[in-house]
């Protein structure tokens, strides 16, 4: 969902600056000049503020997001007799691998490029929805039948005011997408429904956390100016997130358990949706890339994958690092959601960055837009002779030699 940060030994370290009280000071405080940058991964950071005051018992707990679907579909299969689920061919690859180990998946015409036919969901089947960037998901216009199931993915937006009026029976996120934290997923229900009893934690999950914990307190001290390489806490992300992929159901983290509570989470959503407006704005009049702000940060749509990459190696190059949310597998999902995974970039937007940092980003992407354009070679007139270009001698390299990854496990 979210990127984390460069391979050790790859391109430009995806970083951004800590932050201070919530509206005040974001992406200045504690961050050198020198190594100004957007995107990626979560230092550590403990802003100051109202806390979360809507977190209740009533929530669950878990190690990851995909953990806490996980946990509730084994819940549904063994106490309501579950035996399907319904998914969205727009969705993270990983997370429908680890779903389809519990339960037979149904992929269904769904996406943020739009959709088809609503998904036949059976008696006894769950299904599905995916807040994509923070919108609200289209429900089927027929109700789900007796004893189906209807599971919301708020990842992009768990505050969304909308998730109490959707009816659905559980909603699940990723907290670690949106909160400076090391790992946290939930679960709740919105018409009281049931939930799984509460998971005991794991030495595998503890392990890590503690592994990306180590590595935002690293990537805070970088970022603070102190005499360190980028390539301990990069190759500390990866390992973590490597961890964190195969650790088992389990309790979150004592360290999230114990912040979570403590973050002003509102105030963090505020400013997270101010920057992505302002980020938007500024992008408006930018010929072939339509720009949109969502809840989740700015989404780019470019004319081409072509275009695409170009734009992408470009930002990197700036200390710009966008997110490929998802790089889906061809064959699995229909055209229209592959071209669209193909063509989007997320500008992140979170309280880690002021709207003067938003109005750089926006300069950066205008600027990489016009280098392109200048030297991209000019097209063939219709019926000239073809002329071959020459062939470098340069040695050639891979994308994923020299770029960072697109994504991260969700």
């Amino acid at each position: 969902m979210s990127t984390v940060d460069d391979r050790p030994g790859g391109a430009t370290a995806r970083t951004g600056g800590p932050t201070g009280r919530a509206g005040a000071g974001h992406g200045r405080r504690g961050v050198t000049a020198d190594r100004w940058e957007v995107g990626s991964a979560f230092p550590l950071v403990v802003p100051a503020g109202g806390g979360w005051a809507g977190l209740a018992e009533s929530v669950r707990l878990y190690g990851s997001g995909r953990q806490a679907l996980v946990a509730l579909l084994e819940y549904g299969r063994h106490e309501y007799g579950w035996s399907a689920v319904h998914l969205p061919e727009y969705y993270c690859p990983e997370v429908a691998d680890d779903v389809a180990a519990v339960l037979p998946v149904h992929r269904y015409d769904a996406g943020p490029a739009g959709g088809g036919e609503p998904p036949r969901v059976g008696p006894g089947e769950a299904l599905v929805l995916v807040s994509y960037f923070g919108t609200p998901p289209v429900r089927p216009p027929t109700p789900a039948p007796t004893g189906a199931a209807v599971i919301v993915d708020a990842t992009h937006d768990p505050l969304a005011p909308w998730l109490s009026h959707l009816g659905a029976d559980y909603v699940f996120a990723s907290l670690r997408k949106t909160l400076p934290l090391p790992d946290g997923g939930a679960l709740w229900s919105t018409v009281d429904r049931p939930l799984p009893p509460a998971p005991a934690p794991s030495d595998g999950q503890r392990l890590a956390a503690g592994t990306i914990l180590a590595a935002m307190c690293l990537k805070t001290a970088y970022l603070g100016g102190a005499g360190l390489a980028k390539e301990p806490y990069l190759a500390g992300y990866v390992d973590g997130e490597r961890r964190l992929r195969a650790a088992e159901v389990s309790a979150v983290s004592d360290f999230t358990a114990t912040l979570l509570p403590a973050l002003p989470v509102d105030e963090l959503r505020v400013r997270r949706i101010t920057n992505a407006t302002v980020l938007a704005d500024r992008l408006a009049t930018l010929a072939g890339v339509t720009a949109r702000a969502y809840p989740f940060g700015v989404v780019l749509e470019c004319e081409s994958h072509q275009r695409r990459e170009e734009l992408r190696r470009g930002l990197i190059s700036r200390a710009v690092y966008p997110a490929v949310l998802w790089t889906l597998r061809p064959g699995e999902v229909g055209p229209r959601h592959l071209d669209y995974s193909e063509r989007m970039l997320m500008l992140h937007t979170d309280a880690r960055w002021t709207e003067r940092d938003m109005t750089r980003v926006a300069a950066l992407v205008r600027q990489v837009r016009q280098a392109a354009a200048t030297t991209r070679a000019p097209a063939v007139p219709a019926g000239a002779p073809h002329r071959p270009r020459p062939i470098s001698r340069r040695p050639r390299h891979q994308p994923s030699d020299d770029l960072p990854p697109k994504g991260a496990p969700c």
